[in-house]
């Protein structure tokens, strides 16, 4: 009876055993490739098809539910009758320099809440909030409200302050915003006689 010998592990030459280490790191490389994604597919968390993220109008909708808005003229009558409203700008900083309502106080919204409540203890203080449009108020209210403030309004945005030609404030003084004619060449009226002198 005739056996076959196989070169044992100790009688391969060295180009023979660097195929092998590869060919065995390739595995082992392969492996835990596969077993890594597969324990992470099952802890992150994969976006479900069936359920999408909010569209920037469902964001404006729940952000201004349940708030309290009030326009120009309340705000006006607000700011003559409550020598201690407390009116506060959530807007940027460089939006606030460029111009914000008189008497307001900046607070960044994300500060806000921090600092009312390291400053104003008086839960029944006067508060409205305002922004440009209403929306980063109405978040902040919505805050304020949940910290136990309890007369906190928003009102419904600078922009409609300034589309009403109603003044605004920055360092360099009173700001009032004006209505351009509306003007064009065929409409323009001419007066060629004007002083010159």
């Amino acid at each position: 009876m005739e056996f076959k010998t196989h070169k044992s592990v100790f009688n391969l030459n060295f180009k023979e055993m660097k195929k092998i280490y590869f060919f065995m790191f390739t595995m082992l490389f392969a492996m835990e490739l596969c077993y890594s994604q597969n324990n992470q597919s099952s802890t992150v968390n994969t976006p479900d098809t069936a359920q999408s993220l909010m569209t920037i109008q469902q964001l404006i909708k729940d952000a201004r539910e349940g708030v309290d808005f009030i326009g120009n003229d309340e705000l006006i009558q607000r700011i003559n009758a409550n020598p201690k409203l407390v009116l506060i700008d959530v807007r940027g900083k460089d939006e606030y320099d460029a111009g914000h309502l008189k008497g307001a106080t900046w607070l960044d919204r994300g500060v806000v809440e921090f600092t009312l409540a390291r400053t104003l203890r008086d839960p029944n203080a006067e508060i409205i909030v305002y922004c440009l449009k209403g929306n980063r108020s109405a978040l902040v209210v919505k805050t304020l409200k949940r910290m136990g403030y309890k007369n906190v309004k928003s009102h419904i945005g600078l922009e409609y302050w300034i589309d009403a030609g109603l003044s605004i404030y920055n360092f360099l003084g009173e700001i009032k915003s004006i209505k351009l004619r509306e003007l064009n060449a065929a409409t323009n009226p001419v007066d060629f006689y004007l002083d010159k002198k």
